[in-house]
């Protein structure tokens, strides 16, 4: 049983990584050719044309529906991440809390959406997400769903297999970008790792003024 889990978990891994090149490729296309110097500085990539997200049927973390409503009229920080996550996640959402106590000025609202439905429970998310910020909103729901949306975003993530046999053990891999929506609903850029305070607000305030 152990090579055949061990040729599944390689089969897999190749998988992730050929998708991720393919989705790398297609993504490049889209992307904005900076016309200013303050773009051309920014940690991360702007979308030549913003993108329109069609939010589909997800849930916050206090059981009411999450909708498009709730990204019009206010730009959005999105995170996808999960709350077992052992260091990307805990380490982003600090950074998120930090960027917006070090903000000078309005800051975007900060949304985590789980790609780990099955552990994630509203409540759940709740807890991790306030002990970040009281404002900050987690989201959930059906797999399917949480799926619609990452592929909207070109968001990449897969279940990698735990050290045991137990069905709850296992990790998630995921992008570690922090994508930028406009108030118009719109994914209008992707920040990229590593974050810190200081790069968020740089980076959002100069597409934000552009």
């Amino acid at each position: 049983m152990a090579p055949r889990s061990s040729s599944l978990k390689k089969a897999s891994i190749v998988l992730f990584a050929v998708i991720a090149m393919a989705a790398g490729f297609w993504l490049a296309s889209t992307l904005k050719t900076p016309e200013s110097e303050n773009l051309q500085q920014i940690q991360g990539l702007v979308l030549k044309h913003a993108r329109q997200i069609a939010v589909p049927e997800l849930i916050k973390h206090d059981g009411r529906p999450f909708t498009n409503d709730d990204l019009n009229g206010k730009w959005t920080l999105m995170f996808f991440g999960y709350t077992h996550c052992p260091d990307v996640c805990p380490m982003t959402m600090n950074v998120l809390a930090e960027a917006k106590k070090k903000a000078a000025g309005n800051f975007p609202q900060v949304v985590m959406v789980s790609v780990d439905p099955q552990r994630d429970s509203a409540a759940i998310l709740a807890d991790y997400v306030h002990y970040f910020d009281p404002e900050f909103t987690g989201v959930t729901g059906d797999e399917k769903m949480i799926q619609a949306l990452t592929l909207q975003m070109s968001v990449m993530y897969m279940k990698m297999p735990g050290a045991s046999e137990n069905e709850n053990d296992y990790l998630v891999d995921h992008s570690s970008s922090v994508m930028l929506i406009n108030p118009k609903g719109q994914l209008a850029a992707f920040l990229k790792a590593p974050h810190t305070p200081g790069s968020i607000n740089d980076s959002v305030n100069k597409i934000v003024r552009k």
